[in-house]
């Protein structure tokens, strides 16, 4: 991670307390606060967090595995693909209301697609994936992914829902 006023671990309940942490998202704090851990233990998802000198949470991103059909991403499948493809799923990525505006989203960011090119080298995967969230700071957050080098999986169909194929991030790591 490239902010030298934190550190990324991966979320531990017992040593990250998220109940200060406030995106301004009420929805994505909720999750963050109630859900994640559930989710975890699940083995469904797994969650990164920024912490400062305090340990306090400044942010955080998660992903999980993730497949997309063939049919329904014509941006990223191949001629004559059948079989689901591959990608790395990430499920969020947040920063406190307090830190906001000062580059911990793209730390974070950079920092997730480090851990989702690893894992394309195990296992194998052909993009990240995500959804946009719709709020009244939409077109900020689709700048900010576009940007990165996103773009829409499947415009006609669902225009929020971007990728980032695992190749351009090792091409032009951020």
């Amino acid at each position: 991670m490239t902010n030298p006023k934190f550190r990324v671990e991966r979320f531990d309940k017992a040593s990250h307390d998220r109940g200060a942490f406030s995106c301004g998202v009420a929805g994505m704090d909720r999750w963050f606060k109630e859900s994640i851990t559930d989710q975890i233990k699940a083995n469904r998802l797994r969650v990164w967090c920024a912490v400062d000198a305090e340990r306090r949470v400044a942010g955080f991103y998660g992903l999980s595995a993730h497949s997309v059909e063939a049919e329904a991403s014509p941006a990223l499948s191949r001629r004559r693909e059948r079989h689901p493809i591959p990608a790395i799923y990430l499920a969020a990525l947040a920063t406190d209301l307090t830190v906001q505006g000062q580059g911990l989203g793209g730390a974070l960011m950079a920092d997730a697609l480090a851990k989702a090119l690893e894992v394309s080298e195990i296992i194998g995967a052909a993009a990240v994936i995500l959804d946009v969230f719709e709020d009244e700071r939409f077109e900020q957050r689709m700048a900010f992914y576009t940007k990165l080098g996103f773009r829409p999986l499947n415009p006609s169909e669902d225009p929020k829902r971007l990728f980032l194929p695992i190749k351009a991030v090792l091409e032009n790591p951020i």
